[in-house]
């Protein structure tokens, strides 16, 4: 990234990745089409390519032209989502907000990746197992929440806090 560039995280549900080949102009069609579509006061915009994966997310309208009236072109989008730490590894990565848990399963590359609503440490448990199952040894790595890793420690064998 440019030292003129300003990255602006995004900490919404509403986001998707995608293959930078696949994104429609309209962008928000994808949204829409991975039953996380834009609420009325919001429009979508797109990260940078990453390992050419885009983040496609949803952010509120006004705030969009705040940033686009102070940074311009200067401001660019990301995701939690969009984190491919330990990518070439088998396990699963956790970014932890107070609204949203991302969730990405890699496998030597990404297999699935997710946002979900959590506001309890309880309900990232919840999307953990249910996405893991009974694999309780596949290693864990979150950021976030001391809790939430103290609550997945009970569970996981392999819970490493970032």
């Amino acid at each position: 990234m440019d030292a003129e560039e300003i990255e602006l995280i995004i900490d919404t549900p509403r986001v998707t990745l995608a293959p930078q080949s696949e994104v429609p102009s309209d962008a928000a069609t994808l949204l829409q089409l991975v039953g996380k579509p834009c609420h009325f006061d919001e429009q979508c915009v797109c990260s940078k390519p990453q390992n050419n994966i885009v983040a496609i997310m949803a952010i509120n309208a006004k705030a969009l032209a705040e940033i686009t009236n102070r940074w311009g072109s200067r401001a660019h989008f990301t995701s939690p989502l969009a984190d491919m730490r330990h990518s070439d590894e088998r396990c699963l990565t956790v970014d932890a907000t107070e609204r949203v848990c991302y969730l990405r399963l890699f496998d030597n590359g990404l297999q699935r990746a997710e946002a979900l609503n959590a506001t309890t440490p309880e309900d990232t448990l919840y999307h953990i197992s249910e996405w893991l199952g009974k694999e309780i040894a596949m290693p864990i790595y979150i950021k976030g929440s001391a809790a939430t890793t103290k609550l997945l420690r009970k569970y996981f064998k392999r819970v490493i806090c970032e």
